[in-house]
C-alpha cells in the first residue's frame, strides 16, 4: 500500500509542477462592428477615446501586477466591417501603445523612450512586446 502511494505521488508531482508553469496569455480583445462600435471586454469605447483607453489598460495592468497584456487582438464582428473603420481602429491602438510606452519609460527611467540608450530600449522591447506589436488581426 505504501509503495502504491509513493508511486502515485512520484508520478503526479512532475505534472503538477508543469501545470503551474503554463500560464494563459493575457489578451486585450478589441471588437469592432459594421457601424463602428468598438467594445473592449465589457466596455464600449468611442474611436476618439480608444487610444487613451488602450494606454490606460496597458499601463494600469503593469502598475497592478508588474506585467502587461501579452497581445492585443482586433476582431471584426462581421465581414461587413469597412476597411476604413478597421484602419482607424488600428491607428488608435498604435497611438495608445506609443502613449503607454512613453508613460512606462518615464516611470522606469525618467526619460522618454526615444532618448533612452539602445540597451534600455531593447530591454523594454523584450519585457513588454505588446507595446511594439504591429499586427492585430
Amino acid at each position: 500500500m505504501r509503495l502504491l502511494l509513493l508511486l502515485l505521488t512520484c508520478f503526479s508531482w512532475p505534472t503538477a509542477n508543469a501545470a503551474k508553469k503554463i500560464t494563459a496569455d493575457k489578451i486585450l480583445l478589441v471588437t469592432v462592428n459594421e457601424t463602428g462600435t468598438i467594445t473592449v471586454g465589457r466596455d464600449t469605447v468611442s474611436a476618439d477615446n480608444l487610444a487613451r483607453y488602450v494606454q490606460e489598460r496597458l499601463f494600469k495592468s503593469f502598475m497592478g501586477t508588474g506585467k502587461m497584456h501579452d497581445h492585443i487582438k482586433l476582431v471584426k464582428a462581421t465581414d461587413a466591417v469597412p476597411d476604413m473603420v478597421t484602419t482607424v481602429v488600428v491607428e488608435e491602438i498604435q497611438s495608445g501603445q506609443r502613449k503607454a510606452l512613453q508613460e512606462l519609460s518615464l516611470q522606469k527611467y525618467r526619460k522618454k523612450f526615444d532618448t533612452l540608450d539602445a540597451k534600455k530600449q531593447g530591454k523594454l522591447k523584450k519585457l513588454f512586446p505588446v507595446l511594439f506589436q504591429s499586427r492585430f488581426i
